[in-house]
């Protein structure tokens, strides 16, 4: 009785949504206000902006100057500050287990992350031309790799996801097995689940077996899972041939491992999931 009272208390019960004032984050509070409905989870919306360090100007000035161009700037910030927030407020008063809004004056990445504590999940959509800089909005892949989180990061006009098919990649490391635990809940409200991975030749029977085993685990969580080998083709990336095979399982959802790390202020990212990344056409949740 005590592991069936545990795995149905397996759910989302917070989400986080990063909110700014762009047209472009009006598709992701509606997804966001959906998936929060969906799981019966409240919604944190984070918003935060750093002033630019402005243009040296007359040493002899005393700084006067300066000061003057960073308390308009402020100002600018502040105000924008308030319209998201008001934005985030209209567009999730259907909320029904209820939402909070958080702001702050500093980069938005570092405002998101350290909000990130206290969600389940992170609802994102893919970078648009007009995104401005990292100053001003919070960037899918680096939140992937800062906030030890889950992100859910959707095409750029999707206000709803749909639950019949979720693609998992499979690969038998770290951030992968993080990942499928991550996604549980939706997992288990999905259609079918397919459990699907890229081996060598040489390596089907055994990647079978490892299969078999993640799709059991999967199943006495009451997912309903099954599992796709895709053998090496030759001159064909891992890459490639999963999203080719996202093609023809057309999932609703790909969730996957992210494999990256931090390089001289960048984010170096693995072969897959930067394809992952740079598609748009299909949501991924990804963990890392």
């Amino acid at each position: 009785m005590r592991k069936r009272r545990m795995r149905e208390s397996m759910s989302y019960v917070t989400l986080l949504v990063p909110v700014d004032t762009r047209p472009a984050t009006d598709a992701r509070l509606a997804l966001a206000t959906a998936l929060a409905n969906r799981f019966d989870a409240s919604l944190i919306g984070v918003a935060a902006e750093m002033w630019r360090v402005p243009v040296m100007t007359d040493p002899l000035d005393g700084g006067y100057a300066t000061g003057v161009v960073i308390g308009l700037e402020q100002a600018q910030i502040e105000a924008r500050l308030s319209q998201a927030e008001a934005k985030f407020k209209a567009a999730t008063s259907a909320v029904k287990a209820g939402s909070e809004w958080r702001q702050a004056m500093q980069p938005p990445l570092t405002a998101a992350a350290a909000e990130a504590c206290c969600a389940d999940l992170i609802v994102m959509n893919h970078r648009v031309h007009d995104d401005g800089s990292s100053m001003s909005t919070v960037v899918p892949a680096a939140l992937v790799l800062a906030a030890g989180r889950p992100v859910l990061i959707a095409p750029p006009e999707m206000t709803n996801l749909k639950l019949q098919t979720v693609l998992v990649a499979w690969k038998d490391v770290r951030e992968a097995r993080r990942a499928v635990v991550d996604a549980l809940p939706i997992l288990k409200v999905a259609d079918a689940v397919v459990v699907a991975e890229v081996c060598p030749h040489d390596e089907e029977r055994a990647t079978e077996a490892r299969l078999a085993r993640v799709t059991a685990y999967l199943q006495r969580h009451g997912v309903r899972a099954a599992s796709k080998i895709s053998v090496e083709e030759k001159d064909v990336s891992a890459a490639d041939q999963l999203l080719a095979l996202a093609e023809d399982v057309r999932p609703d959802l790909i969730v996957a491992g992210a494999y990256g790390h931090a390089r001289l202020q960048e984010w170096v990212f693995g072969g897959f999931t930067k394809a992952l990344l740079a598609q748009r056409s299909r949501a991924v949740l990804l963990s890392h």
